[in-house]
């Protein structure tokens, strides 16, 4: 019996083959224009005529790209960057719903293990330890806050580049 095969189909495949458009470079492009945080070997492998410094450099480099695309092309790829967007807001709700419950349980933790630890404060040596213990759970708390928060600022930072994106391109829509 044959086996169907799954249809290997998604927006960035989409993007590439219909609007030359890949998202992963243009991606890394607003990362860089916008001073986001990135990955080192990321920005050492870009172009250097691919680094901007301004909005306008930007935003000349897309116009030149898809200036000479008729208005029809530019209109779809306006909606294929419009449903990116749409698929970002699930993702981060999703995150935003992760992050209350992990920071909720690991608040909780912290907290029975304090009300659970029966120490004695008779010596300078366990208030030292107590203080030096408490540091380490604040440390662990901010890592698990920063850890659990960090998808939500990716995807914001992805809906911005987005967003800006498709207004330049519906710009070229209404001089065309």
């Amino acid at each position: 019996m044959k086996k169907s095969k799954r249809i290997k189909r998604s927006l960035d495949s989409i993007g590439k083959r219909w609007h030359e458009f890949d998202i992963n470079l243009e991606s890394n492009i607003y990362r860089y224009l916008c001073c986001a945080k990135m990955n080192l070997i990321t920005a050492w492998r870009l172009d250097k005529n691919l680094k901007f410094e301004t909005y306008q450099q930007w935003k000349n480099y897309i116009v030149n790209r898809y200036e000479n695309v008729d208005k029809d092309m530019l209109i779809e790829f306006s909606r294929y960057l419009n449903q990116n967007v749409r698929n970002l807001k699930p993702t981060y709700e999703y995150w935003a719903t992760v992050t209350t419950v992990i920071l909720t349980l690991a608040l909780t933790k912290v907290f029975d293990v304090f009300l659970s630890a029966q120490i004695d404060f008779k010596g300078i040596l366990s208030i030292v330890t107590v203080f030096i213990f408490e540091i380490f759970v604040e440390i662990f708390l901010i890592f698990v806050v920063f850890q659990t928060m960090k998808p939500i600022f990716d995807s914001n930072l992805d809906e911005n580049f987005l967003r800006d994106y498709k207004e330049i391109i519906d710009e070229l829509i209404t001089k065309k």
